[in-house]
């Protein structure tokens, strides 16, 4: 099954007053409402992809793996709310949210795509083109436990819906160049972890995907939505960040094993996929560069 396994280990800090609900979002599910905590944790990733024969110019899709970690100087952080309330289990539930994820890696799949560059960020407004969507959330304690206003029982049940920009530097340049960028517009990925162990969450804890909530789906982000498991188009990215309507690639929620590993201390390199080959980038790239990440 293609899964995303995300063990946790976390670092965790108070703040006052962030995100709030955000102007331009697609949905006014998963509200954020202060007092607000963060966890920032580094992170490893597994993911597999099958690339669109029209992108690759060959007459089928080719499944593609690669893996990574967090960018080198960066961690992934997590806002959640302090606060809890009576949510979609009738149990103290807070609303969490990817304030950022940045991850960079290689294609380890053997073959035309073998060491590509790869690099994927998550948060609203940090993506390699503008309109990055938001990444909300929600964590609730299971069924039978009492209402206290608190998340404070474990295990408890935590869920994430991502979008997600996907880089892929084809002529190793260190610039983000036209037909480049790659996007999951319309599908968010579901994460979800049944068994959550806690705040800041713990080594082990495992996130799985399941796949996909529509983007104008009221509950987006939250633990009612409803879940779609065909698989997810990822579509290239205009420069203005406009969708190009354009499939690329896509991901398959369930059906070919993908790994996200929070790791117990920074490391460096190795991520999201040969997602294209150089004569794609010729076709769909017009030479226009942007300032190197």
């Amino acid at each position: 099954m293609l899964r995303k396994h995300l063990r946790l280990f976390g670092i965790s800090a108070l703040v006052c007053g962030w995100m709030m609900s955000f102007v331009g979002s697609k949905s006014d599910a998963a509200v954020m409402t202060p007092p607000f905590a963060t966890d920032t944790f580094p992170s490893a990733f597994d993911v597999c992809l099958y690339l669109q024969p029209a992108y690759i110019m060959q007459q089928n899709e080719v499944l593609v793996r690669a893996r990574g970690s967090d960018f080198p100087g960066t961690l992934s952080t997590v806002l959640r709310e302090i606060n809890a309330f009576n949510g979609a289990f009738g149990t103290d539930t807070v609303n969490t949210e990817f304030q950022s994820m940045h991850q960079a890696g290689s294609v380890v799949t053997p073959g035309a795509f073998q060491g590509i560059p790869v690099q994927f960020k998550v948060g609203q407004g940090t993506g390699f083109r503008p309109g990055l969507g938001r990444s909300p959330g929600q964590v609730g304690e299971n069924p039978s436990t009492p209402l206290n206003g608190q998340l404070d029982v474990f295990p408890a049940k935590s869920v994430f819906d991502l979008f997600i920009d996907v880089w892929v530097d084809v002529n190793t340049d260190g610039l983000v160049e036209d037909g480049e960028v790659l996007r999951n517009f319309n599908q968010a990925l579901r994460m979800e972890n049944p068994t959550l162990s806690g705040f800041p969450p713990k080594f082990g804890d495992v996130y799985v995907s399941t796949g996909w909530v529509g983007i104008n789906d009221p509950l987006l982000g939250e633990l009612g939505a409803i879940v779609y498991t065909s698989r997810i188009d990822l579509y290239l990215v205009n420069p203005d960040g406009t969708n190009s309507n354009f499939i690329a690639a896509q991901l398959d929620p369930l059906n070919c094993p993908d790994v996200h590993t929070i790791t117990p201390e920074p490391t460096s390199m190795a991520l999201f996929g040969g997602l294209m080959i150089v004569p794609i980038w010729r076709k769909f790239r017009d030479g226009k560069r942007t300032a190197p990440v």
